[in-house]
This record gives C-alpha cells, structure tokens and sequence, in this order.
C-alpha cells in the first residue's frame, strides 16, 4: 500500500498558505512588541531612582495593611470585569440564551487573550468560543460585542471632552496618544451611525474592510457585512437594554476606580477616589490601542504619562502603584482565564490555533433576518 498522499485541492492549499502567512505575522508583531515594551520599561527604570522604588515596595507591601488593601484591590479588580461580563450578556440575550457564569468566563478568556497578544484578538475569539458552546452564529454575536465596547467608550468620551476644559497640561506624547485613542473611539461610533441611518452604506464599508483580508479567509466570511450590520441594528433597537448597560458601566467604572484607589493606598500613598477613578479611566483608554504582550512597559509607561505627567502625582509612588497593580493583575488575569477555559473544557492550544477558528467559520455564521425583519430593522 502506498503512503504517498494525494495532492491538497488549490483552495485547501490557499487556506494552508494564507493561515501560516497570519502566523508569522502574529509571532512578528508579537516580537516587535515585546522589543517595545521592553525599551519602555528600560526608560520607566530610568526615570525613577530603582532602589528608592523597592524601599517603597517592601516598606509597605510587607505589613498586614498593604496585603490586606491589595487583596482588596484584586477583589475590586475582579468585580470590574464581571460587571462587564454581565453587561455583555444583556446584548447577547436578544440573540440567544447564555449563562451568566458563561458569559463571564467567555469575558475572562477574552480580557487573557488580550493580555497575551499585541492585537485586541480576544473580543473575536470569545465569538468563536461562543459559536461553538451555544450555536450563535459569529455575525450575530460580533455586534454585541462592538455595543459592549461602546459602553467602556462612554467616560471615555467624557475624559476626551473635559481634559482640554480643566486646563491639564499635556505634553507631546500624552497629546498623540489622546488622538490616537480619539480617532479609533470615533471610528466606532461612526460605523454604528452609519449603521442605524445607511444601512446599505455601512455594509458596503464592511465588504471593503473585509476586502483587505487574504482571498482564502476573505471567503470564508463573504456575507458577513450585511449579518453584522442588521444584528447590530438589532442590539440597538432594546432600549431597556442600553439603560441597564449604562448602568452596568457605571458600576464597573466604580470598581475601577477602588482598584486603582486601594493599590496607591497599599503602597503607602493615599489619594482621594475621584482622582484614582479620573486617573484610572484615563489610563485604561489607550487599552483600545495595540499594546505590547502582558503590558510589558506600556502599563508603567502610560501610568506615568497620566498619574504623573497629567495629574502631578509624584514619579516614584505612580512608578511603585503601576509595578505592583501591573504584577497583580497579570496574575489575576492569567489564573482567571486558565480557570475559565478549564470550566469550558478548553485549553490555550484550542483557542491559539488558527486552524480552528477558520473551520468554525461556516455559512451558519451569516444572520440573515427574514424581509420582514430587515424591513423593521430599516424603520
């Protein structure tokens, strides 16, 4: 008998060709962005006095206070994107039945993958995942997630609007990182506008986007645009819905904000909480920007620009709050995402591998409404 193999089919051999193209990519951004990160952790170090700094550190991490205000910390820090994860729910209730416990560990994975890679891919994954425990189609549950991101823009958009009002000097880097995260809030909004008054309009934007994708993968979504908008047009015909998530947002800004407070308090720097959850908000908008693995560099290097260069805390206590908090939380989230997958039967390989995720996308990914549907949309 022979072993030889018979040749792959050209399009089974395109799909091969363009998914280790993406690979590659993804291990060179995730190169390039470890480089960063670590040029920028060299110039946080270089800014602070290190020794003074780990004098801060084991003077009060090391008595029964600072431990007992930094698990606070973690528990505030939990509660944050649980809130989120219940938030997410809400939109996905109109489209399909998902536990909260569910939707909270399929937030967990996602927020994990995100701190992993340089890329926001984990809101992608968590669609994928989510289409394969509960059969909800990934054009109709990418949407929820754009809304669900939506709501995390909401004080953004306040911080935007009020920072140049309140007279904060802003130096250059500060000043091209607000743009940056200003332009990638307002595109969001504008598809979503786009969306509600031209619906025509915004799936021809989609098809173009989709476009630039390899041929082989571009494929695999093709009716992808016009599922997208009309399921996002269905997320944001539930007003109800919108002012629960408005209030869920509210609670989670709340919780960021304690977290922010209880780690500054726990390395023995006590400031009010308005300016920790200001500070905080501020700080977590350039989230929405590709950032290098685990945060390596950029969280001190961000933390500085806003707790120090915006609001004139000093140096070496935001330098001390941003390497314990940074510690913490990569902690938090890597055993929160490891117990989330363990609870759906998943491990990292299952949500790492490009070849899955391709053959998960099918025709049952596409929402078509019926005409009736699509016309109550339109109104």
């Amino acid at each position: 008998m022979s072993s030889k193999q018979p040749p792959l089919p050209a399009d089974e051999k395109a799909h091969r060709v363009a998914l280790a193209a993406l690979g590659k990519a993804s291990r060179v951004k995730m190169a390039f962005g470890l480089l960063i990160g670590f040029l920028l952790l060299f110039l946080v170090l270089r800014y602070v006095n290190v020794f003074a700094l780990l004098s801060v550190l084991q003077e009060n991490l090391r008595t029964p206070r600072g431990i007992a205000l930094a698990l606070l910390a973690g528990v505030a820090y939990l509660l944050a994107w649980s809130v989120r994860g219940i938030r997410w729910k809400l939109f996905l209730n109109p489209i399909g039945k998902v536990s909260v416990l569910k939707a909270i560990a399929l937030y967990q994975i996602a927020v994990f993958i995100n701190f992993l890679l340089p890329v926001q891919g984990g809101e992608v994954v968590k669609c994928f995942l989510l289409r394969r425990s509960t059969n909800i189609a990934v054009s109709a549950s990418l949407p929820t997630v754009m809304l669900d991101k939506t709501m995390d823009l909401m004080p953004v958009l306040v911080i935007l609007a009020i920072v140049p009002l309140l007279g904060l000097e802003m130096g250059i880097v500060l000043r091209v990182l607000l743009t940056g995260v200003g332009v990638v809030c307002c595109s969001l909004l504008f598809i979503i506008l786009l969306a509600i008054l031209k619906r025509e309009a915004a799936i021809g934007l989609l098809n173009k986007l989709t476009g630039l994708l390899p041929r082989a993968i571009a494929g695999k979504v093709e009716g992808f645009a016009s599922g997208f908008v009309d399921s996002l047009l269905r997320g944001i015909s539930q007003p109800k819905i919108f002012a629960s998530a408005i209030m869920l947002t509210a609670v989670a800004v709340i919780f960021d904000g304690l977290y922010a407070m209880l780690v500054f308090w726990a390395i023995g720097f006590p400031i009010p909480f308005g300016t920790a959850t200001f500070g905080y908000i501020t700080y977590k908008m350039y989230h929405v920007l590709p950032t290098p693995p685990a945060g390596i560099g950029s969280a001190e290097a961000v933390g500085l620009l806003v707790f120090s260069g915006l609001l004139h805390l000093p140096a070496l206590q935001v330098t001390a709050m941003f390497v314990v908090s940074h510690i913490w939380a990569s902690l938090l989230i890597v055993v929160t995402g490891l117990a989330s997958l363990s609870a759906l039967g998943l491990t990292i390989s299952d949500i790492t591998r490009l070849r899955t995720i391709q053959n998960d996308v099918t025709e049952e990914d596409t929402f078509r409404p019926d005409e009736k549907e699509r016309a109550a949309l339109r109104e």
